[in-house]
């Protein structure tokens, strides 16, 4: 049976959901449909990378373009001010969905989504006091102070617009939980193409960064609003006694919420500060460099991104039902079609990387061909670690990856500030990569091995 045949099986053929096979084929089939719309979704998503960077670096100088990349790296730095529910709930939709109980299902989703916006209530106000009130020409080093004003109504901006992405987030982390991704990423896609729309007028306009910013991060964050009207719709969110709610799925949630808190926040400090260390050390103008370099290799993330992001809520409900058979098989071919498309891409953007740089950038930005290979073996290493990871996330073991990323972060963040003092800019994919390897290696390739294993070994089979 051919390729083609066999997905357009998957897709359209029948299956019997009672038999081992035919839950096996449902998972796969969820999680085609999901990578399909992923794909879309991530199409358009390059799309944006590529607009938000060729259109204004035309007419941001070297070092607003350099605070505009530091802002977006925020959503990222930031992203564990959710407290770890947003993956938590995660797990805990898919191990409820795999009961068949819909008025389970609904005050599971209900109760865990107003714990979620309460908590980016709370983050939002914060973030745009702290924003307000920050003396922020002490963290962006070598900036005039003309440009300090519009850093902190920028910043403003995105303390508001970060509480309601935390929001957001947590909606398309539920549809993942469902193994219903695929609308979460349709919905996505639109947020998206009109980003687009925005950022090409915007840069018509030669708008400030507060504009831009809402332009990517707040239209996308407001368009995945609609997501909750779609649950709504489907009799899965109310209003109807939703404090008692949140007081029954908190225990639940905070079970594994505070271990996921504790893993983004390890992810936080062990490569998403990359910015503000570079700022810091640096200056800000080289922030930009990095920043470019950085976006280059998201093509190479993104193709496996959304092949294994459908699998987290495919290992979870294979964990809840006991199919090792399932979770070894995809766990196997993951990993090796990950490293290999990965390898091919990073070897033939680097290949071209100056060419493309230079296009890209329209010969504003130039990186160093070692800083590029470097940001290449990384690539490879962080996308095989994230398809790892969607299987230890799945299958609940957290409090391993706890350990591993205390770990990390004790070794890599005096090791970038060292190698970047030292090195430059290529100080900060080395110490990463010479962490993350010592690190994981240990852990996962010896301490760790027998749990791993428990996890895949086959089930036992009945005399």
């Amino acid at each position: 049976m051919s390729t083609l045949s066999s997905l357009s099986h998957l897709l359209f053929g029948s299956f019997d959901p009672n038999t081992e096979h035919g839950q096996h084929q449902q998972r796969y089939r969820l999680a085609l449909i999901s990578t399909i719309a992923n794909a879309f979704s991530k199409a358009i998503g390059i799309v944006l990378i590529l607009l938000s960077v060729s259109l204004t670096v035309a007419y941001l100088d070297i070092e607003r373009f350099g605070i505009w990349m530091l802002v977006l790296s925020f959503v990222t730095l930031l992203s564990f001010l959710d407290l770890g529910v947003g993956n938590a709930l995660t797990n805990h939709v898919a191990q409820r969905a795999a009961l068949d109980n819909p008025k389970l299902l609904q005050e599971t989703i209900s109760g865990g989504l107003a714990i979620l916006a309460v908590i980016a209530l709370i983050v939002g106000f914060i973030l745009t006091m702290i924003s307000a009130l920050f003396p922020w020409s002490l963290l962006v080093q070598n900036t005039g102070g003309n440009l300090i004003e519009e850093i902190r109504y920028t910043a403003i901006c995105f303390g508001i617009l970060f509480g309601v992405n935390i929001f957001s987030s947590g909606l398309q982390r539920v549809f993942a939980g469902m193994q219903q991704a695929f609308i979460s990423h349709s919905v996505s896609a639109i947020g998206m193409f009109i980003s687009c729309i925005g950022i090409w007028i915007s840069s018509r306009f030669q708008e400030g960064i507060p504009t831009l910013l809402f332009m990517v991060l707040g239209v996308q964050s407001l368009v995945n609003l609609y997501l909750l009207k779609i649950l709504v719709n489907r009799g899965l969110f109310s209003f109807h006694r939703i404090f008692q709610l949140m007081k029954l799925e908190y225990p639940f949630l905070y079970k594994n919420a505070g271990l996921f808190f504790i893993l983004q926040l390890g992810a936080v400090i062990g490569w998403g500060a990359d910015g503000l260390i570079i700022s810091s050390v640096l200056g800000v103008a080289q922030v930009a460099i990095f920043a470019i370099v950085q976006r280059l290799y998201q093509f190479v993330g993104q193709p496996v991104a959304l092949l294994n992001a459908p699998l987290w809520g495919a290992y979870a409900d294979a964990d809840a039902r006991g199919d090792k058979s399932f979770i070894r098989k995809t766990l196997q071919r993951s990993l090796v079609v990950t490293f290999l498309i990965t390898a091919t891409l990073s070897g033939i953007l680097f290949i071209f990387h100056q060419q493309l740089i230079d296009r890209w950038t329209h010969g504003e930005i130039i990186a160093s061909s070692s800083l590029v290979l470097a940001c290449a073996i990384w690539a490879v290493i962080e996308s095989t670690g994230n398809a790892f990871a969607m299987f230890l996330n799945g299958t609940n073991i957290i409090q391993r990856q706890m350990v591993v990323v205390c770990s990390f972060i004790a070794l890599v963040l005096p090791l970038k500030f060292f190698l970047t003092d030292y090195l430059g800019l290529i100080g900060i994919p080395l110490a990463t990569i010479a962490a993350y390897l010592l690190i994981n290696g240990y852990f996962y390739g010896f301490l760790f091995l027998p749990e791993v294993i428990k996890k895949i070994s086959s089930n036992k089979v009945q005399g």
